[in-house]
């Protein structure tokens, strides 16, 4: 299948692999889910093997090897049991610029919540995830994953 871009002009095409596209739908929940339970062999999983990883904030754009990230990640991950806070994300408003056989690219909104104490969800934060994800061996893993922040934190 060739690649099928999708420019805003064109995005009800049903002109890709509906099978591939619930795969990477899928693979957002899996990401959502297994960070948010704390299953970070697994939420690595879902990345290639030298994957991008990138937060645009302020105008900066900070970068890290997956490694560097994955321990920075577990170290939030205790802070976050300290504080009693399940933390849970809320990925939606899916799109999809291009989808060919082996490679997807696209964007979602992410809401993060956090529950403190077991009380009512509260905004952590908002911002958008730009992705490219790859068909490796019949199973669709993020290549280039990029966190826009909206909100200014001090």
């Amino acid at each position: 299948m060739d690649e099928q871009p999708a420019p805003a002009g064109s995005v009800g095409s049903v002109a890709f692999d509906g099978t591939d596209r619930l795969a990477i739908i899928n693979l957002f929940g899996a990401y959502a889910y297994t960070y948010d339970e704390n299953q970070l062999d697994e939420f690595r999983a879902l990345f290639t093997e030298s994957p991008e990883l990138v937060l645009l904030h302020e105008g900066r754009v900070l970068s890290a090897p997956v490694d560097v990230v994955m321990k920075a990640l577990a170290a939030r991950k205790v802070e976050f049991k300290v504080e009693n806070n399940q933390r849970r994300h809320a990925l939606n408003s899916f799109w999809f610029d291009s989808q060919s056989a082996d490679e997807a690219t696209g964007h979602c909104y992410v809401q993060v919540f956090a529950i403190l104490d077991g009380g009512p969800p509260r905004p952590e934060l908002t911002g958008r995830y730009e992705f490219i994800a790859v068909k490796q061996d019949g199973v669709w893993r993020f290549r280039r994953w990029v966190l826009t922040l909206d909100q200014t934190i001090a």
